[in-house]
């Protein structure tokens, strides 16, 4: 027992030395650092001091004869159960710090592999590494060696390094006094020396100039470069889409042309070997419905040379075989090269513009004291881009959208209609009192045996005028109605606005709800008919008249509209003079145009 006590004292003596450790999680008995797990687990004595279970174990054979442990710093007894180390509780305080140290540790190999994958920025002290950080006061990029060399003494330790992205934005000096920052540049036109600082901006030579903060500057620039790479993006794409359908159109007008071709050497040995008229015709009519297919290529004169040389082939369809080949072939061939010329010019545009797109991109992540260097050369390529888009903008329906085409109905609008009439909406407004309903009725052509009952709600009427099929909802105009008005706003093509031209104290109510509506956003594309009612009134307004009193050339100003005098009473025709005018506006007409075959 003896023995034992004078090797536990000898042993205490030596842990207790006074030494000071700076790494709090390690044991301070093996000096070594603990572990979440395993043999080096922090266990928790009595006394509350901290131990690894290893340590505890080497302590156990000293104590054979007694249920308890001796403290090896303070000598206090922690006892234990049946003799057994695992009942001591761990430390959770320290295990769960030491799980936060993995983990932050982790996080931070994590970051540094990103940014190595990330980064083009080479080591300054060896340039066949790459850099991941950046030292704040050494002001240099670093790779992970390099950083932990320079900065392994106790020193340079202390300087702060942080990951390349989160690298801090330098700083620019100002080219005259370079002991100050730059903080402003110049805008002023035809001053090349743009950047300085605030004693420039005082009393050098940019005080009378036009000056703004590098940041905001910066900041503009930006926001014209982002502006600018949506628009160049939209027009690739439109490109794009137009490069495809072209290559798809001329390998459709190839393919027609072959048949053609087939169906001209057929009637040729037809011709030779029968040497029947009859087959001729027959072949002829067959021809005939080749050639409506070519309708759909806008090909006019290639048709019309053909159709031409058909008629000729009658008598001498031997002797005009060569000709038609050849004309088909020549307008054929021209337009498949031109084609190719627009194909390859939108190729090279589209990767003229991707590479811009890139350069600007770069340009866009830069220092704002570098951005604001290249703001010259970014507003050359910007004015260099915008004038292909504009190019690209003038081209012809024809270049921009190859398509067959079949005789459809177009109206004015733009709206496609099958068939032989249109149908168009129309939302027929104004004041209560104006004579909204006895018009609708004037235009149906009925005659009111007495005077018009006030619409409460709304009226719906068909009305077939020429090649149009009107329908004309008839609103109530009375205060309370007027805010349900815009229900009736969606798909409308036409607004009619009933003004009572002899009701001069209503003018300017008539003008606020008229301004309204010309406001409402679904009634951007639709047309203005405005009629001057009642002109068969002492003392009304005239057409012209009303057109002053109501601003209508400013009102309306950008939009379709006409003003149309109406009395049922000394102008009845009037109410269908302003349809005439809507079926000019609105009508169509039988063409033909085109229509997508190709997806």
């Amino acid at each position: 027992m003896t023995d034992n006590l004078d090797h536990l004292s000898k042993y205490f003596k030596q842990t207790l030395k006074p030494i000071v450790r700076t790494n709090v999680l390690e044991c301070r008995v093996c000096e070594e650092v603990f572990t979440i797990d395993g043999v080096k687990v922090p266990r928790l004595l009595h006394c509350g001091h901290t131990v690894c279970h290893s340590c505890l174990l080497r302590l156990r054979p000293c104590m054979t004869d007694q249920q308890f442990l001796l403290c090896p710093f303070d000598r206090q007894p922690t006892g234990i159960s049946q003799n057994n180390i695992c009942n001591l509780k761990k430390n959770f305080a320290l295990i769960e710090l030491l799980e936060r140290l993995e983990q932050s540790n982790s996080e931070k190999l994590s970051i540094l592999e990103r940014e190595r994958l990330q980064s083009n920025q080479t080591c300054d002290e060896d340039e066949a590494h790459t850099a991941v950080l950046y030292c704040t006061i050494c002001m240099t990029h670093l790779c992970e060696n390099c950083d932990s060399i320079i900065h392994s003494s106790k020193t340079l330790s202390k300087h702060k390094r942080v990951p390349l992205s989160e690298k801090p934005k330098e700083k620019p000096k100002c080219p005259v006094h370079t002991t100050h920052v730059a903080e402003f540049t110049c805008t002023q036109e035809g001053c090349h020396n743009s950047l300085m600082c605030y004693l420039c901006k005082d009393y050098g030579r940019h005080s009378t100039h036009k000056l703004a903060l590098v940041e905001v500057e910066a900041e503009n620039i930006r926001k014209s470069i982002v502006t600018a790479l949506q628009k160049m993006t939209q027009f690739m794409e439109s490109m794009r889409d137009t490069a495809h359908r072209i290559g798809m159109f001329a390998l459709l007008i190839l393919t027609l042309f072959f048949r053609i071709f087939q169906f001209l050497i057929e009637n040729y040995n037809c011709c030779q070997l029968r040497n029947s008229t009859c087959k001729s015709v027959y072949k002829f009519s067959l021809l005939e419905t080749v050639i409506q297919e070519l309708e759909g290529w806008a090909i006019e004169d290639a048709r019309q040379r053909v159709r031409q040389h058909f008629e000729e082939l009658r008598t001498l369809l031997a002797e005009q075989e060569n000709a038609a080949i050849s004309c088909i072939e020549t307008e054929t061939r021209g337009r498949l090269c031109a084609l190719r010329q627009q194909q390859q010019d939108l190729t090279t545009t589209r990767s003229q513009v991707a590479d811009v797109c890139i350069q600007c991109e770069s340009i866009l992540d830069s220092e704002d004291w570098k951005l604001l260097n290249s703001a010259t050369k970014v507003k050359e390529v910007l004015t260099t881009l915008e004038q292909q888009q504009q190019h690209y903008a003038q081209l012809g329906p024809d270049f921009l959208t190859p398509e067959s085409s079949i005789p459809i109905i177009f109206s004015r609008d733009n709206r496609v209609h099958i068939g032989t009439k249109i149908d168009m909406r129309v939302v027929i407004l104004g004041l209560d009192g104006a004579g909204k309903t006895s018009i609708l009725s004037a235009m149906r052509g009925i005659t009111l045996s007495g005077p018009p009952i006030p619409t409460i709600g709304f009226n719906v009427e068909s009305l077939e005028y020429k090649n149009l099929v009107f329908t004309l909802w008839d609103v109530g105009g009375q205060q309370k109605f007027r805010p349900l008005w815009k229900h009736y706003y969606h798909n409308t093509q036409a607004v009619i606005f009933v003004v009572d031209a002899s009701d001069r104290s209503r003018f300017e109510e008539a003008q606020n709800e008229l301004s309204k509506i010309i406001n409402e956003r679904e009634l951007k594309d639709a047309l203005f008919l405005i009629y001057a009612n009642k002109q068969d009134i002492t003392g009304c307004a005239s057409v012209e008249e009303l057109t002053d009193i109501l601003c209508l050339q400013k009102l309306c100003c950008g939009r379709a509209w006409h003003i149309q005098g109406s009395s049922l009473v000394t102008n009845a025709c009037g109410s269908t003079q302003g349809l005439d005018w809507l079926t000019q506006q609105l009508g169509a007409h039988e063409t033909l145009y085109t229509i997508p075959t190709i997806s």
